[in-house]
């Protein structure tokens, strides 16, 4: 059973790196958002790019889960389309495929 009660120097100091690194790109984001445009072409674009990030990470894993993965991408996109909710389609994918998994063993 592995020891959680000590930790190296190495591993505490990766620790508050990536904290310091995190909260420095919150920190960015927040000093930085009044500097953003608020219309026009470039404010359009900011818009969307939350969502092709999403989307740039969700469809190769959808894809590497093979077809279960792409049953459950699908049901998340038409469960979207039709609530309009993102946690009902997040949902809807993730226990069409859990359930999946479970009753085929995908």
């Amino acid at each position: 059973m592995p020891d959680f009660t000590s930790f190296t120097p190495e591993a505490v100091l990766t620790i508050l790196g990536m904290a310091v690194v995190t909260y420095g790109m919150r920190l960015g984001g927040l000093l930085m958002a009044d500097r953003l445009p608020q219309t026009g072409r470039w404010a359009h674009v900011l818009e969307r790019l939350p969502g092709a990030v999403l989307i740039s990470v969700w469809v190769p894993s959808a894809l590497s889960a093979g077809l279960i993965g792409i049953v459950g991408a699908t049901a998340t996109l038409l469960a979207m389309i039709m609530t309009r909710n993102l946690f009902a389609a997040m949902i809807a994918g993730m226990g069409l495929v859990a359930a999946g998994r479970y009753f085929f063993g995908a």
